[in-house]
């Protein structure tokens, strides 16, 4: 194949791999950046890996010239910031993607589930507001536990469970006009009801409006500080898996209802009583392809560069099911605990887990750490794999039997400067 160009939005984490996938069938990636400065949270990234750079600095027009004279054949969102973007420059310049028409749904929380009800889709309760009287008296009507969130953040920040009404007023009153992790203003909230089930996540990429399932996992959870659903492991299914065909024709009508045509999507899945309900989608790649290339052999990156770029290869194998090389799962360490780290008392015995793969350590020792509550307060993040997925299973069990208040020992004299915990 010849040279080639693609834009990719927000190319940070995950995505920055697009840098290697694209390279590997000789094209090149042009940096395109939503805001001048880097979002919260954000690491940079090396330029050097990127043909071209460009900065979003509010002048949508002049920014969609500039890139139409690098003559990508795609533009395509890295993460959540970039969605939006990436749909508008697409549009503007003749390119495959998703429209702007259904951008908002893509983004969203009540939006997407809007409009996912009214296509006949069976969805949760939910309303939108920044009223707190609204909001105790939905939540005093609907009863029953609600999950309280902003309307368009990520990470699992600000969610909050909520047993009484004046628990989700708490709740919108801490996230309301803060700056979420996205850069946005935080404004009003959803509040849902609470869904009871496992829940699930689906990894999908698409071409032309034809959908490619690249990988299903199954997640576990703890309640832990003040947080139900705390997700501390996500487990790799084999796509022959009973409850994938249950997830997966569920999640193709998610996606034919929010206009998702093209590229990487990851949908949140809850199996509930009552059949499948959406928690939640997004129109970019998930977290987890860093380690599906690896264990499947390809995974959303891969299958998003030929739905692009190689179509008729993508059309060729669309509908194949993805094998498991081994039993896989992501996981992670909860902090119960305040104060500066000293050290971690059990991690001799986590790393002689059969089923060990690697460990990433977020809080060092000399570092403050803080009670975990959402996705960027995990102290260390662990990969395992086995050959026998009974094994890899009873070491998550073992994990969770390692971790606690016993595996952190902390120095919680005399330190101010310790970061308050996160929304």
């Amino acid at each position: 194949m010849s040279a080639f160009q693609v834009a990719v939005v927000d190319p940070f984490a995950t995505s920055f791999r697009y840098t290697d996938t694209f390279s590997a069938i000789g094209g090149e990636v042009i940096q395109v950046r939503s805001t001048v400065a880097l979002l919260p949270a954000v690491l940079p990234v090396d330029t050097s890996r990127f043909s071209h750079t460009l900065v979003n600095d509010g002048d949508l027009e002049k920014l969609a010239e500039q890139l139409a004279v690098l003559q990508p054949c795609a533009v395509l969102p890295g993460r959540e910031s970039g969605v939006e973007l990436a749909d508008a420059l697409s549009e503007r310049l003749g390119l495959p993607g998703n429209g702007t028409a259904l951008s908002a749904a893509r983004r969203d929380k009540y939006t997407q589930i809007e409009r996912i009800r009214s296509l006949g889709i069976p969805a949760m309760r939910q309303i939108r507001t920044n009223d707190e009287a609204e909001l105790h008296a939905w939540h005093a009507l609907a009863g029953g536990t609600v999950v309280v969130k902003p309307l368009r953040s990520g990470r699992g920040e600000g969610v909050r469970f909520c047993d009484r009404p004046e628990e989700s007023v708490a709740a919108l009153r801490a996230v309301r006009d803060r700056t979420s992790v996205l850069g946005e203003k935080i404004t009003e909230v959803v509040a849902q009801e609470y869904l009871v089930g496992a829940e699930y996540i689906v990894n999908t990429a698409s071409c032309d409006g034809v959908h490619q399932v690249t990988d299903v996992w199954s997640t576990d959870r703890i309640s832990a500080n003040g947080v139900r659903d705390l997700v501390v492991a996500q487990i790799l299914l084999d796509s022959d898996d009973p409850v994938v065909g249950e997830l997966v024709p569920f999640a193709h009508r998610v996606l034919d209802a929010l206009g998702i045509r093209y590229g990487a999507a990851h949908v949140e899945i809850k199996l509930t009583p009552d059949g499948p309900r959406l928690v939640e989608a997004a129109a970019r790649p998930s977290g987890l392809p860093y380690f599906v290339a690896d264990v499947i052999g390809e995974g959303q990156l891969e299958w998003a560069a030929d739905a692009y770029v190689r179509p008729e290869r993508f059309m060729a194998r669309a509908g194949s099911a993805y094998r498991r090389r081994t039993a896989f799962a992501w996981a992670a360490l909860a902090s119960p605990v305040a104060g500066r780290l000293t050290r971690y008392r059990a991690l001799d015995e986590v790393k002689a887990l059969d089923s060990f793969d690697d460990l990433n350590l977020i809080v060092k020792p000399g570092d403050p750490i803080v009670p975990t509550t959402w996705d960027l307060g995990y102290p260390a993040t662990l990969t395992l794999r086995h050959s026998v997925e009974a094994v890899l299973r009873r070491d998550l069990n073992t994990l969770r039997f390692l971790d606690g208040a016993g595996m952190y020992e902390v120095d919680t004299d005399g330190h101010s400067d310790l970061p308050t915990d996160a929304v």
